[in-house]
């Protein structure tokens, strides 16, 4: 079991490290005067804050105990912004990373939760996994307007307070994630 709670503190910590880089990269968008793409950001993070929880009950309940986050959990606020560069190279550094979480890190956590028989644990880690890839191609459907120079169309973006899917433009009757019925949709 030590491997599942290693897996989802390791979560926790890259979920909290997204979604603070996340807001950063939002502000530099605003300053380069794409506020279509902060929007996203912003969203995107708070989607990853909804991933945080999850994996903290998550955890809470492997280890029958609340769990503390600031125990584990250190933000680098200065490295995050040394690394932080243009909205462009924003974009493609987002795609990588939750092309990273999807493909490699949250399928390795899932064998794990499901060797060792943690529901929960697994539960958790597969909502996170299929909102990650969504936001991987939100990201890289932003990347290509951005690169074909065309205009962005001011569209209101949802999240699922449930999983942490992002949808643009309208809520689905149901998430496509979680199955939960749209009134877990919060506009951002």
């Amino acid at each position: 079991m030590s491997i599942v709670i290693e897996n989802l503190k390791e979560a926790i910590k890259g979920e909290s490290n997204a979604k603070r880089k996340y807001e950063l990269y939002a502000d530099q968008a605003v300053k380069e005067n794409l506020p279509e793409i902060g929007h996203l950001f912003n969203a995107v993070a708070f989607a990853e804050s909804i991933h945080i929880k999850n994996h903290v009950k998550a955890l809470s309940s492997l280890l029958n105990m609340n769990v503390d986050l600031k125990e584990f959990v250190d933000i680098n606020e200065e490295q995050l912004k040394e690394k932080m560069k243009d909205t462009h190279s924003n974009l493609i550094d987002a795609i990588n990373g939750e092309t990273y979480e999807f493909k490699m890190m949250y399928k390795n956590f899932m064998k794990n939760a499901r060797k060792n028989e943690k529901d929960v644990a697994e539960l958790s880690i597969d909502l996170a996994r299929k909102a990650e890839n969504v936001h991987k191609k939100l990201f890289s459907k932003f990347l290509k307007i951005l690169e074909k120079n065309q205009n962005f169309e001011t569209i209101e973006i949802y999240v699922c307070q449930i999983c942490g899917n992002v949808e643009l433009g309208e809520v689905p009757n149901v998430c496509p994630i979680c199955d939960h019925s749209k009134k877990f949709f919060i506009k951002k």
